[in-house]
């Protein structure tokens, strides 16, 4: 029998290729995990056709913010940055009472929810998203994650799972929607 091995430049051109193609998918995973690279701002038409349930119960329609500056925050009782972003949201929000904030509670009790929105006096409307509909729906993959909305329906998604968002920061972005 007569092997040859003619073929390993072959395959070596290959396994460079394949390396090369998963070096670039972790190098752009990593970007985006690090907030460096965010979603290009687009418009809000038909971002805000949606339905949901408050903490307490309560049916919401997403389509009642249409025409306002909002601000939609992802946001999940256990997530440590969720937290640590908490008092930022509950200033912010107060702050600038011509920006409506909505809440959007993924995976969780409504018990812990509620502590969560007790805790951080957020007297703003917080939806149950308890399995994930409207996370899925607006393409959040993790918390805590935003949505910025101006009134003409102009848009900014920023999600970083690996830190919390300054209040500077939240407070200048909201500033910036009216």
């Amino acid at each position: 029998m007569n092997i040859q091995f003619g073929g390993r430049k072959k395959f070596r051109a290959q396994q460079v290729r394949g390396l090369t193609r998963t070096v670039a998918v972790v190098v752009a995973v990593l970007l985006v995990s690090a907030g460096l690279v965010r979603a290009p701002s687009a418009r809000a038409d038909g971002l805000l056709d949606f339905t949901g349930t408050t903490v307490s119960g309560a049916p919401f329609n997403g389509a009642s913010l249409k025409g306002k500056p909002v601000v939609l925050w992802f946001w999940a009782a256990y997530c440590p940055f969720c937290n640590g972003e908490g008092p930022h949201v509950s200033a912010v929000s107060a702050a600038n009472p011509r920006v409506t904030f909505v809440g959007i509670s993924g995976r969780g009790s409504v018990g812990e929810m509620e502590a969560f929105i007790s805790r951080y006096n957020l007297h703003f409307t917080n939806l149950n998203d308890a399995d994930g509909s409207l996370w899925r729906q607006f393409g959040v993959p993790w918390q805590p994650a935003y949505l910025f909305i101006n009134s003409n329906g102009t848009s900014d998604f920023v999600n970083n799972p690996t830190s919390s968002m300054s209040e500077q920061e939240l407070s200048d972005r909201v500033k910036a929607l009216t």
